[in-house]
């Protein structure tokens, strides 16, 4: 597996190096470490003449910036190559989420890692600009490192939900799962969330609808049929079949009764308009998920 980790030196960025390294990925990954300077720091001095002394400081700022960033670079790559994986690094210039995006496509990644920032006043994790883009636009999945709470810090064991929807990419997703070197003390919970339509007390009628009971019994077989691929390589695995208005807000609730510290779900749609839409449950769950979030896109 090939993995690109967005670095820019801030505690997010370094949670998320932090959460790669502990992930149990296997050993035979390589890890493409990035850094960019983004571009629009010099805009403003450039769209002005400078004196020879101007531009003198600024060249000597800008080779600052680049050394720093080489250093930050260079101090990752050696906590990286500690871990026993292959690491190369890359520092780029221009717009951040769009270097991202260039360098996963280039690259030909399977997996970009980046940090999202902490809690909102409300209560809940807010995903920055940057974040937001490279989740829309990546060609491949991505894992949003979200921020532990002040005063906790990151799992000593992983509990892992796994929304399953029996599609395509849900199915990747647990063949991912399945084949990483999960500990003995980690576990997982597969959902699977059906959504009810309430409005005009149509709930009520779908619940005593013969359609929508086969589409439990057929929901609760691919669940249950997920859950036994998990077993061969996760020590614990339950699963859940769970209704509600909302397919988003049912995985989130799922998530904080279990503890889980990571969420992994699938995310259909490849073409540029796909990824920008995302999927609606994809998008709410990455947004406002009480723990870190890994999108699974298909191939």
């Amino acid at each position: 597996m090939n993995i690109l980790l967005a670095t820019d030196g801030s505690d997010y960025a370094d949670t998320a190096l932090d959460f790669l390294l502990r992930f149990p990925f296997p050993d035979t990954i390589s890890v493409i470490l990035l850094t960019v300077i983004d571009k629009r720091v010099f805009v403003d001095a450039e769209s002005v003449e400078l004196t020879q002394a101007q531009s003198d400081a600024l060249h000597v700022v800008r080779n600052t910036v680049r050394e720093e960033a080489q250093a930050l670079l260079d101090a990752a790559a050696q906590r990286i190559r500690g871990r026993g994986w292959a690491v190369t690094v890359q520092l780029r210039s221009g717009d951040v989420a769009e270097e991202i995006i260039v360098a996963a496509e280039e690259s030909q990644v399977e997996l970009v890692v980046v940090g999202s920032h902490g809690l909102s006043p409300g209560g809940r994790f807010r995903l920055g600009s940057v974040t937001t883009q490279v989740l829309m636009y990546a060609p491949c999945s991505v894992l949003i490192v979200k921020q532990p709470e002040v005063g906790s810090s990151l799992p000593e064991s992983w509990r892992v939900l796994l929304a399953y929807d029996d599609s395509a990419p849900a199915r990747k997703a647990v063949e991912l799962c399945a084949s990483l070197p999960w500990g003995a003390g980690d576990a997982a919970e597969v959902v699977t969330a059906l959504t009810l339509i309430t409005g005009f007390r149509q709930d009520i009628r779908q619940h005593m609808s013969p359609v929508w009971q086969q589409k439990k019994i057929a929901a609760r077989a691919a669940l249950d049929g997920a859950a036994v691929k998990l077993r061969g390589s996760i020590p614990e695995v339950t699963s859940q079949l769970r209704e509600g208005t909302s397919s988003a807000q049912e995985i989130i609730e799922a998530a904080e009764a279990a503890g889980s510290n990571l969420i992994v779900l699938g995310n259909r749609g490849k073409s540029p308009l796909q990824r920008f839409l995302l999927g609606s449950t994809t998008g709410d769950v990455a947004r406002h998920a009480p723990c870190s979030v890994l999108v699974v896109r298909e191939d």
